[in-house]
C-alpha cells in the first residue's frame, strides 16, 4: 500500500526521530548536527502488508525486551516513560534490566551525536572519551548515576520533552549526592570511575546550567583539585590519559579566569601526557599538538601577569620591574610558539579560504579545514597569537600589534562556520571566542554575541549575558 510521512519536517530530522523546526531553506537542528539540511521535499513510500513485529518469547507478555537489546544505533529512541522506569519500578529485577539496555541505547545514541562531525584523526578528546562509557557503565553507581542524568537531559533536549530534561535534573541532583559520598570514601575518591564522573557532570554544567553560566568554574575547580591529589603516577592506563586530556583544557581555563596558577604547566604533567595510546594520527603529528599543549599551559601565567600590570601604577617600580619580566617571558613564548607552528603547519593541511554558505555580511570568506581536530589546534593557536600581542603591545614593544590581533581575530571569527558546527562546535569554539570576543571592536562583539546566542541553545556556557569585556 501507499504510506504518507507522519511527519512534516525534514527528511533527516524524521530519520533521526528529533522534532524539526521546519525553518526554511534549512532547519537549525540540521546545522546544530552539523549536516546539510536535505529539505521537505516528500516522495511517497511503498510499504508492503503490516508493519514487522518481533517475535514474542515463550512466557512473556512483550517482546520488548528482546528489542531492546539490538543496537542502539539502528533502533529509534525508546518511550520517554522506559527510560525513567527504573525510578518508578526499583524493586522489580526485569525493570532494572529493561532501565539499564535503555540508558545503553541512550547512551549510544549520545556518542554518535557528540561525535558529529566525525574527525579523520580524532584529535579531539572530549568526544573520544565518551567511547569509554558503554564499557564501564554498571562497574560503579557514582558514575552510573552520572551517566542516567546526562544521557536523559541530552535525550530530553533533542526530543524536546520537557518531562524527561526535568528528570535529569532530579537525576543530576542524584548523581551529586552520591558523587559526594565517594569522594568521603578512601577507596574510592581517587578511582578512575570517580574521575570519570567529575569529568562528565563539568561537561553536563556547560551545557545545561542556564541559570549560572559560571556554575562550571566551581566544578572545574574541583576537577583541578582532583586531578592534583591523584598525582600524576594514577594517569597510566588509556583511559585515565584520555580523561585528562579532556579536561586539561577546561582546567587550563579555569585557571586563567580564576587567577591561580597552572599545576599542568611543570615538566612532570607534560611528560605524564605525552603518553600514547591508539590514536590513528602520526606519530609527529602526535608529537606537535602535545607540545602545543605544553606551550599552551603557560598562557595563564602570562594572562595574570598582564592583568596585573594593567592595574598598576605604569611609572612605579613595580610596574617597571614586571613589565620586563612579563616582556622577556612573552617573547620567549613568541619564539616557541613560532618554532613549532612552523613544524606544524608542515604536518597540518593549513586552511582554504571559501566563500560563506551561509551569506555573511561581516565575512563572506571563511576558512575550511580538513577536520575539526586540527581546526581546534589552529583556532587555539591564533588565541594564543591575540594574547601575546596584546601584551607585547601593552609593554610598548616595537610591532605591528594591532593589526596582527585584528588579523588573528578575524581567522577565529572566519573558523566558526566550519569547527562551531556539531553539539561539541560551541565547547572547541568557547575559549578562541572569549579571546576575540576582548579585542573586538563593537561590530566584530556584536556578530560574536549573535553567535553566541545561537551556541547558548545547545551549550549553555555561551550565554551572551556571561560575556562583558575583561578589560
Amino acid at each position: 500500500m501507499v504510506g504518507v510521512p507522519r511527519s512534516s519536517g525534514c527528511a533527516l530530522c524524521v530519520k533521526r526521530r528529533v522534532k524539526c523546526d521546519e525553518r526554511t531553506p534549512g532547519c537549525a537542528k540540521c546545522e546544530t548536527y552539523g549536516k546539510p539540511c536535505p529539505g521537505y521535499d516528500r516522495a511517497f513510500k511503498f510499504v508492503a502488508g503490516k508493519p514487522h513485529r518481533g517475535r514474542r518469547q515463550p512466557g512473556s507478555s512483550s517482546g520488548k525486551a528482546d528489542e531492546r537489546s539490538k543496537s542502539a544505533r539502528t533502533s529509534v529512541i525508546v518511550p520517554v516513560q522506559s527510560a525513567y522506569q527504573f525510578l518508578i519500578q526499583r524493586e522489580s529485577p526485569s525493570s532494572m534490566v529493561s532501565a539499564d539496555l535503555n540508558v545503553f541505547q541512550h547512551l549510544c545514541i549520545l556518542i554518535d551525536d557528540f561525535s558529529q562531525p566525525v574527525s579523520a584523526n580524532r584529535t579531539h578528546s572530549v568526544s573520544r572519551w565518551f567511547g569509554f562509557l558503554p564499557s564501564i557503565y554498571g562497574q560503579s553507581r557514582t558514575l552510573d548515576a552520572t551517566i542516567k542524568s546526562f544521557t536523559a537531559h541530552h535525550i530530553g533536549r533533542i526530543t524536546q520533552n520537557k518531562q524527561m530534561v526535568l528528570y535529569a535534573q532530579t537525576a543530576y541532583g542524584e548523581a551529586l549526592c552520591i558523587l559526594r559520598k565517594s569522594l568521603q570514601n578512601p577507596s574510592e575518591r581517587l578511582s578512575s570511575h570517580v574521575f570519570c564522573a567529575v569529568v562528565l557532570l563539568c561537561i553536563y554544567e556547560l551545557f545545561t546550567d542556564t541559570e549560572d553560566p559560571q556554575s562550571w568554574m566551581k566544578h572545574v575547580k574541583g576537577l583541578s583539585q582532583l586531578v592534583q591529589i591523584r598525582g600524576p603516577g594514577r594517569y597510566r592506563s588509556e583511559l585515565d590519559i584520555t580523561l585528562l586530556k579532556a579536561s586539561r583544557g577546561l582546567i587550563v581555563m579555569h585557571s586563567m579566569f580564576s587567577g591561580e596558577a597552572c599545576f599542568l604547566a611543570s615538566d612532570e604533567w607534560h611528560r605524564i601526557m605525552q603518553q600514547r595510546f591508539s590514536t590513528s594520527l602520526p606519530t609527529e603529528s602526535y608529537r606537535s599538538i602535545e607540545q602545543f599543549f605544553a606551550h599552551f599551559t603557560q598562557a595563564p601565567s602570562l594572562v595574570h601577569k598582564f592583568y596585573s600590570l594593567k592595574d598598576m601604577e605604569p611609572t612605579s617600580p613595580e610596574a617597571l620591574q614586571m613589565t620586563s619580566e612579563l616582556l622577556s617571558k612573552t617573547l620567549e613564548v613568541q619564539h616557541d610558539l613560532a618554532v613549532w607552528y612552523e613544524g606544524f603547519s608542515r604536518l597540518a593541511p593549513r586552511p582554504v579560504e571559501a566563500i560563506s554558505s551561509t551569506g555573511d555580511d561581516l565575512y563572506p570568506i571563511v576558512l575550511l579545514y580538513s577536520d575539526v581536530g586540527f581546526a581546534t589546534i589552529f583556532c587555539s593557536y591564533y588565541a594564543y597569537k591575540v594574547i601575546i600581542h596584546e601584551i607585547l603591545k601593552t609593554c610598548i614593544y616595537p610591532g605591528q600589534h594591532e593589526a596582527t590581533t585584528i588579523y588573528f581575530r578575524d581567522q577565529i571569527c572566519r573558523s566558526i562556520e566550519y569547527n562551531g558546527i556539531g553539539i561539541l562546535g560551541p565547547y572547541r569554539m568557547g575559549f578562541p571566542l572569549r579571546v576575540a570576543f576582548e579585542v573586538a571592536d563593537p561590530v566584530t562583539r556584536s556578530w560574536i554575541l549573535g553567535h553566541l546566542e545561537r551556541f547558548s541553545k545547545i551549550y549553555a556556557a555561551a550565554q551572551s549575558k556571561d560575556y562583558q569585556p575583561i578589560s
